[in-house]
């Protein structure tokens, strides 16, 4: 009989243990990590470029084009390695449209003329662009997600990826997501949005929006959410 307690005492132990265990295993895992993007077509677009720098870093100078690029080729890679396939609209500071035009506005407008043009034309799952955003006040933070006013799949796609960048990126103060009538965000029929990663008006987050550990981090985020908002159609 003792024999038979002490062994059961035992059994429940371990079955106990291996609760514990599941439970800790499942709790550090990410829980968007099933969600497959397999066959997606995504369109990434770094914003500005060329002589349009956008917005200037507050500390350091540094021009809102090179970050929006560093984080935009960086999402190209990690949707990539889920297997989507992904529409750069730029992949390096050469112009996009109008290289031989001098006009400054004249060369913008060719710009944006290009990139609704391979919007339009790649018949696309989804449009992300990549920017940093601005505001008057310094104290200004965190991520902000844009999309098309009027645009349901865009509106859930945007509180999908700012839900989840919120989250990620551990914002203590987290934005809403805001929407308006922006040029591109309207052509194709796919939902689409604007990821502002942070603040370059902020001279604590301009200087972290330009580290690759931080990046790496906001890059995740932008996946995790397009999962989430997968996982919820």
């Amino acid at each position: 009989m003792r024999l038979k307690k002490w062994l059961f005492v035992l059994l429940a132990g371990l079955m106990l243990f291996a609760l514990c265990a599941c439970g800790e295993e499942k709790e550090g895992q990410n829980p968007y990590a099933s969600a497959s993007l397999e066959g997606m077509k995504i369109i990434v677009d770094p914003g500005h470029g060329d002589t349009d720098v956008g917005t200037i870093g507050v500390s350091t100078g540094r021009y809102e084009k090179e970050v929006n690029l560093e984080i935009g080729l960086k999402l190209r890679e990690a949707l990539e390695k889920e297997g989507v396939t992904v529409i750069m609209t730029r992949e390096s500071d050469e112009p996009v449209a109008a290289a031989e035009e001098t006009d400054i506005a004249k060369r913008k407008e060719a710009d944006m003329q290009k990139r609704e043009q391979i919007i339009r034309d790649a018949n696309a799952d989804m449009y992300i662009g990549v920017h940093q955003n601005s505001f008057e006040s310094a104290d200004a933070y965190g991520p902000q997600i844009f999309y098309y006013t009027d645009s349901a799949e865009g509106k859930k796609l945007a509180e999908s990826i700012q839900t989840v960048m919120n989250e990620e990126l551990e914002i203590e103060t987290p934005r809403k997501v805001n929407f308006g009538r922006y040029r591109l965000l309207a052509p194709g029929g796919q939902p689409s949005v604007t990821v502002e990663c942070g603040f370059f008006t902020n001279p604590a987050e301009e200087e972290k929006l330009q580290q690759g550990e931080y990046q790496d981090k906001v890059v995740a985020a932008i996946v995790d959410g397009i999962k989430y908002y997968k996982s919820n159609k």
